[in-house]
């Protein structure tokens, strides 16, 4: 089994899709496309996190670079210290929403942002090529570099539409075990929110405590406890801390499709302009939009591929409807910190509203997210799709279809060998009917 590659990272089951000596190779070779030089290292809590750290740490040292260890933390703390004065980059180590069986290497250029794609291009050049290697005297030495934590929280304190004062609000953390559970509080604690954490840590095996993705289904355990503890809402991560899902006052899983819509809501009616969010992300983003007169775009999945629309387009905020925020006025990368301070500053300025009574305000959308596995390669299905439902209006990311006051998209993964249907509607029949054909498509592909 090879790992998956893609503008996600390089990413697979450890020790049979994901080896130490992969991890090894592609450091090594991200280190020759950076050039010598610092790269910051961080890590989120997987039980091969050290192995896959100590393969990395000889892969970038092997190529002359000088490893920094951040130690465990969220990716966006990542990016961010990736943009400091004297680094060349930056390395995480995380599969993200993947189970604890799964970890990659999240590549992170000098500019914060994962490696686009004329430097993804020549990465796999030097790996095709042959990974040169210094001798005794130009290999890197490792060190390390403290507080990082503190230094994002500190950078998303001083950002202009976030109140650090006001209404009183109490929160529940479901950290799911990862890099947030050091992150999260701390953040809390600087915008004077009572917070109550759940799920701190792995299990003794190396599993999530929860599944680890952040959706609607995951989250039971954290709708319990906001109810347990009476709190204004709950803040629900992925392993790395750069999504996040919502939970109102009333135990009601908001879910992570409106976190985007909740950060739109709050920044675009004081710093109006396009935004950007991709292509399987739901309609409330537009609704957003729409009540300050502000356009959306959209953009293949992928957070570099938001970021790369965002400046085409000029626009500062946007994300995926996975829970990623993107602020780039702060950094280029989705950020949950982002995300949960601007909930808390809405909320702080309307002081007459709670989360839930927000969320009433939008339309209600019926949303289907299913993953099939991709056994033949997505080219035969992509061909039987197009005999079913036509010809699509738009092919930059697998197939996306306007349908009847909604969407259709199908797509394969970038970090699952899965093939993902998302459609959204305000008829959940016409979504299911879709549903149907689809997997009939399916079914038919594989008996031949």
């Amino acid at each position: 089994m090879n790992p998956i590659i893609s503008g996600s990272g390089i990413r697979g089951v450890f020790g049979r899709s994901l080896t130490v000596g992969d991890a090894a190779g592609f450091a090594a070779a991200f280190g020759v496309l950076a050039g010598r030089g610092a790269i910051v290292v961080g890590r989120d809590t997987r039980r091969s996190g050290p192995a896959v750290q100590a393969a990395v740490f000889a892969g970038l040292m092997s190529a002359g670079c000088d490893p920094l260890d951040l130690g465990v933390v969220t990716t966006p703390t990542v990016q961010l210290e990736a943009m400091k004065e004297g680094v060349s980059g930056g390395i995480s180590i995380t599969s993200s929403h993947n189970p604890g069986e799964w970890n990659a290497l999240k590549l992170i250029g000098p500019d914060g942002v994962f490696l686009r794609t004329g430097s993804r291009a020549r990465l796999m050049e030097v790996l095709r090529e042959g990974t040169p290697h210094e001798d005794y005297r130009g290999v890197g030495t490792p060190g390390s570099r403290t507080g990082a934590t503190g230094r994002h929280v500190d950078a998303i304190m001083r950002l202009p539409l976030v109140a650090g004062k006001g209404r009183d609000l109490s929160v529940v953390l479901d950290v799911t075990g990862g890099a947030a559970a050091e992150f999260a509080p701390m953040l809390m604690e600087r915008l004077g929110v009572r917070y109550w954490v759940i799920n701190p840590l792995m299990t003794p095996e190396g599993d999530f405590p929860r599944v680890a993705e952040p959706t609607v289904d995951s989250l039971d355990g954290l709708a319990g406890a906001v109810l347990e503890h009476g709190a204004d809402l709950g803040f629900g991560f992925d392993p790395d801390g750069d999504r996040l899902a919502l939970v109102d006052g009333s135990g009601r899983v908001i879910g992570e499709e409106y976190t985007v819509a909740l950060a739109l809501d709050h920044v675009l009616g004081r710093r109006p302009g396009p935004a950007v969010v991709n292509l399987s992300t739901s309609m409330l983003a537009e609704e957003a939009a729409r009540r300050h007169g502000c356009s959306i775009h959209r953009s293949p999945v992928g957070e570099v591929n938001v970021v790369e629309e965002m400046e085409r387009r000029g626009a500062t905020i946007g994300g995926e409807g996975n829970g990623g925020v993107i602020d780039s006025t702060f950094h280029a990368g989705r950020d949950s910190g982002v995300a949960m301070a601007y909930a808390v500053s809405f909320l702080r300025t309307r002081e007459d509203q709670t989360l839930g009574s927000w969320a009433d305000g939008f339309p209600e959308y019926a949303m289907i997210k299913r993953k099939f596995p991709l056994v033949s390669g997505f080219d035969a299905l992509r061909t039987a799709l197009e005999g079913v439902f036509g010809e699509p209006e738009d092919t930059r990311d697998g197939l996306w279809y306007s349908r009847n006051g909604g969407w259709m998209h199908i797509r394969p993964s970038g970090t699952e060998p899965v093939v993902r249907f998302i459609a959204e509607n305000p008829n959940k029949d016409y979504i299911e009917s879709d549903l149907r054909a689809f997997n009939e498509t399916m079914e038919n592909l594989c008996v031949e």
